[in-house]
This record gives structure tokens, C-alpha cells and sequence, in this order.
């Protein structure tokens, strides 16, 4: 049986009855949900405190599995390590060491969960998962539990600035039992898995309509948006209050309680919601690839703030003052005068080409985060400005030029 950590018995009825309060948190058919480990849990992920929500719910402890740049840091690191009892995952990789801990969790008769789409949605649509999966709830050999997280999005998009008043429902749409998933094809596991975690927040709220307030909600739109779509602008899109909009045109929308875009001005050739924005931008982004064939920029450059490297099981800040730029097949580092020491000792810029990244990912606070010829790299650019438009042109570049047998990178 899971045991539950000394620390997780003293902040479950306090802090974590707070959040459960402050985020004015439901859950619905809990009974669905096995009385003792070991099992899984399974989630689509929506907010920056999901795996907490869903702890503070339930009375039985849950190791979850989690982002390894958290363990970087000492402190998270004893945290979430010794106190909490989390397993390590180096997102956009895979990783044999972390099966290995899920496995021997189980054995202990412990509680596991995970998010497998591996990151947060940027949209409120579901980012996908591939078939291993379905592969490795089948190799575990215990119960699945199967959840949405409802309105989760909405209460403070990955985007956003400024929470927002609203509620949320954690609901246990289906547990999946060990023979019930022997008996199953992985083809028939994988639909499973599609049809219950694929969980839209645009299909939801089209059917419940439920108002999520705030006087700022749409500050930290340009996180996402970073084309206009109607002067094709390139990262000219900001956001204020509840209005976004192009300072390169007169497109203005303002954003309603159920996240509509709501239009005030400008042709905005059919677009009327985020994802839809996205959605455009995202196909848009390709097309402007393909049309320059030598190493040009893309978009402006964007203002740095931290660029470190990974050295041994330690981040190294290399420096807070730069800039980065998006080319066709690489990103472009350039500091404002040669690096006086270190290991970018005489360097004015740092090339970082796609063809030698093993993988991209977005982790906290917007720092994208990869590997270039196996070493750690994470680079933060201003708030104001998209760091998703790289991680999305990188996706792109691997899929175009035959990686698909690679496990696919998570923004």
C-alpha cells in the first residue's frame, strides 16, 4: 500500500484543502477510482497546479512524475525528491530510468501519476501522445484511472499573466483494469486513451458556457500569438486589459468571459477564437519556412534574459544580456560584445543548429529548454514576446527531415 509522506500529512489538510477552496475545485465520480495502490493515474494537463489539485483530492498519496530540470534546483530538488516522493522525467526524451522507477513504484503498491501529452496545452486543446503509451499502461500491469481536468484552462491559461474567477471539475471519466486492457488490442488502448484524455476546453465551454472573469484576462496573449493574421505581421500582436491586437494594423479584438474573441476592428479573415489563431499561425509558420532557402531571420530578434548550460547535474548561467533569433534551420545567440570569459570566451554569437538537436521543450516561466549534441542548453526571452514559435519551427524542421521514429518534442 502507498504510504503517505510526513509532509504530504501535514500540507494535505492545510494547503492543500486552500488550493482545493481557492480554485473552487469539484470532482465528480470519484467512486470510480480503486481504494489502494498500485495504480495509475493518467491526466490531460491545463494548469500550472493540476498535479496539486488532484493530490489535495484524494485521500491516498500520489508520486507524480515530473519535469527533470525541477531537480536542478536544491531545494525543489529535497522537495519534491525525499518530501514528496517525485520521479524524475527529462521531457522530450525518453527515458529507461523513469520507467524503471513507475515500475518500481508499483511494487511498493504505490500510487503513480502522469501527464502523457508532457506539457501543459498552450490553447486549451490537446497536445497528443504517441502509441508508447499505450504500450506502458499495458507493461504495468495495474489499473488505470483516466481523468479530465474541466474549466482548468480557463482559470489561468499557460499563457496568461493574471489568473481568473471561475471554477474547475476533476472528473474520473474511466479506470481501465488490468484484464480489461490484456484482452485489448495496443490500437484499441490507444483509442481509449485519445477519445478520454483528448480533452478540448473549446468544445467544453462551447457546451457549458461558464464566464471566466477577469479585468486582465488577455495579458500575456503575445506568449502564443505571434503572427497576424491580417497584415501577416511578425510578432506585432500584443494584448491589454481584455483587448489584443496588432500595433502593425488596426486588428482589435476584445476577449469575452468564455474566451471568444470578440472582433472591434480590422478583417480578421475567419479567425474568432485562440485555437483557431493558433491553429493558422501554426500551419502560417511552415509556409514562411518555405519560402526562404538561405539562413535569414525569420522574425526580430527577441531580448534575452537567462542563457545557461547544463553541466553535470548544475545549470551555469552564461549570461542575461543577449539575443535570440529564429532562422530557418537554427537558433542564433548574438551578445552585445565578445564574451570576455568562460567557455564563450571570444565569442560575439552562438549558432545552435537543428540538425544537431536531439530535442525542444517549454518548461517554467517560458524557458525553452534542449539538447545540442547531447548537451543542455535553456535560453528565456522577454516576457512579451513568443518563445513558441521556436520550439514550433524546430517540431517542424524534425518532422520534415525524417525523425518521425523519435519520440516528438513537447512545447
Amino acid at each position: 500500500m502507498s504510504k503517505t509522506p510526513f509532509f504530504i500529512r501535514i500540507v494535505r489538510p492545510t494547503y492543500g484543502k486552500w488550493l482545493l477552496i481557492r480554485h473552487r475545485v469539484r470532482t465528480a465520480d470519484y467512486g470510480k477510482i480503486p481504494h489502494e495502490g498500485p495504480f495509475l493515474i493518467l491526466s490531460n494537463h491545463a494548469h500550472v497546479y493540476d498535479p496539486f489539485l488532484i493530490s489535495s483530492s484524494l485521500p491516498i498519496h500520489v508520486r507524480w512524475v515530473a519535469g527533470a530540470y525541477l531537480f536542478k534546483n536544491k531545494l525543489v530538488s529535497l522537495l519534491l525528491g525525499r518530501w514528496i516522493g517525485g520521479i524524475a522525467k527529462q521531457q522530450g526524451r525518453s527515458d529507461l530510468q523513469t520507467i524503471r522507477d513507475i515500475s518500481a513504484s508499483f511494487k511498493q503498491g504505490e500510487v503513480v501519476g502522469l501527464f502523457p501529452e508532457g506539457t501543459r496545452t498552450w490553447d486549451g486543446e490537446p497536445y497528443g501522445f504517441d502509441v508508447s503509451t499505450a504500450k506502458l499502461v499495458r507493461l504495468f500491469n495495474v489499473p488505470v484511472v483516466l481523468l479530465n481536468l474541466e474549466g482548468a484552462y480557463a482559470l489561468k491559461p499557460r499563457w496568461a499573466r493574471f489568473a481568473r474567477k471561475g471554477y474547475m471539475t476533476i472528473r474520473v471519466v474511466r479506470t481501465l483494469m488490468p484484464d480489461e486492457m490484456k484482452a485489448m488490442k495496443i490500437s484499441e488502448i490507444m483509442q481509449v486513451l485519445e477519445d478520454t484524455l483528448g480533452f478540448s476546453h473549446t468544445k467544453w465551454e462551447a457546451e457549458h458556457r461558464i464566464p471566466y472573469i477577469s479585468p486582465r484576462k488577455a495579458v500575456g496573449l503575445e506568449k502564443l500569438l505571434y503572427l497576424c493574421p491580417s497584415c501577416g505581421g511578425r510578432s506585432t500582436i500584443h494584448a491589454k486589459g481584455e483587448r489584443v491586437f496588432c500595433d502593425a494594423c488596426d486588428l482589435h479584438f476584445k476577449l469575452d468571459p468564455y474566451d471568444d474573441l470578440v472582433l472591434v476592428s480590422g478583417n480578421p479573415n475567419g479567425i474568432a477564437s485562440i485555437p483557431a489563431w493558433h491553429a493558422w499561425e501554426r500551419a502560417e509558420l511552415g509556409t514562411i519556412n518555405a519560402t526562404h532557402t538561405a539562413e535569414c531571420p525569420l522574425f526580430p530578434p527577441d531580448k534575452g534574459v537567462l542563457f545557461q548550460h547544463g553541466v553535470d547535474n548544475r545549470l551555469l548561467t552564461l549570461s542575461k544580456r543577449f539575443s535570440l533569433t529564429l532562422e530557418p534551420t537554427r537558433l542564433v545567440v548574438k551578445f552585445p560584445k565578445a564574451v570576455s570569459s568562460g567557455i564563450l570566451q571570444g565569442l560575439e554569437s552562438i549558432l545552435f543548429d537543428f540538425s544537431r538537436m536531439q530535442s525542444m521543450i517549454i518548461n517554467a516561466k517560458g524557458t525553452v529548454e534542449f539538447f545540442h549534441d547531447d548537451e543542455l542548453w535553456r535560453i528565456r526571452i522577454v516576457g512579451d514576446r513568443s518563445i513558441v514559435k521556436y520550439v514550433e519551427l524546430f517540431t517542424d524542421w524534425k518532422k520534415l527531415h525524417g525523425n518521425e521514429d523519435s519520440e516528438e518534442e513537447r512545447a
